[in-house]
């Protein structure tokens, strides 16, 4: 009986390998709570009933004027990442070109106050991305203050990127194993199949865990081409 009780009680413990900190499908005709955009004026976000990321509607449209030139970032909630070692960043994108000879750049933000930011990946843009699901991953022992905002955001001006579309955002922490390295994937594939994810209502639970990923840790292309 003493040994039931034992394997019982582990089964959770051996099933959780950390935590879905972040997720986001988009629902709403709106932002959720702590979800905001900043940067630079001419630039519309806004909660697009179309599905060009790769997943069901709705999803985030960034639609920058012609004229505009500058930064523009969708910010997130206030993540809380005091008790983890790394995180993996997943989401799925697509991107419109208007033209090829110009350029422009996405990429990822993080900051402490929300104000100052520190990028953290980029990827030039001078041709359309198709859908694809992005999977990054980034040890968290570079900033003292774990407890972190981040943006998605595109530099450069309107007349390079027509749209860029954006859905199913996820940030899964945990902590490294104790030889410090960091976890390759589960066994079925899915960046927090062995998750509790405590921190989502059960519609973007049964949304989410659809997803694949990628059998490289470090992969930032999951699936998808480049026009």
């Amino acid at each position: 009986m003493t040994i039931l009780l034992l394997i019982v009680l582990a089964m959770p413990l051996m099933a959780q390998t950390g935590d879905v900190v972040l997720c986001e499908g988009f629902y709403s005709p709106w932002l959720n709570e702590g979800w905001d955009v900043g940067g630079d004026e001419w630039v519309v976000w806004y909660i697009s009933n179309t599905a060009n990321a790769g997943n069901k509607a709705h999803e985030m449209q960034m639609y920058p004027d012609y004229n505009f030139n500058g930064t523009t970032m969708l910010t997130s909630p206030l993540v809380v990442l005091d008790q983890y070692d790394y995180i993996m960043v997943q989401f799925n994108h697509s991107v419109e070109v208007y033209d090829t000879s110009h350029k422009g750049v996405i990429g990822i933000g993080i900051s402490q106050d929300n104000e100052n930011w520190e990028s953290i990946w980029t990827d030039t843009i001078n041709q359309s991305i198709l859908q694809s699901k992005y999977l990054l991953t980034f040890d968290m022992e570079p900033w003292n203050n774990k407890n972190n905002h981040f943006c998605f955001f595109y530099s450069g001006d309107g007349s390079c990127v027509k749209n860029w579309f954006l859905d199913n955002i996820i940030i899964f922490a945990d902590k490294k194993d104790k030889y410090g390295r960091i976890t390759e994937q589960d066994e079925t594939g899915f960046i927090a199949a062995l998750s509790y994810l405590s921190k989502v209502g059960e519609r973007a639970k049964n949304m989410f865990t659809r997803q694949g990923r990628s059998k490289n840790k470090f992969a930032k292309i999951v699936y998808g081409n480049r026009l």
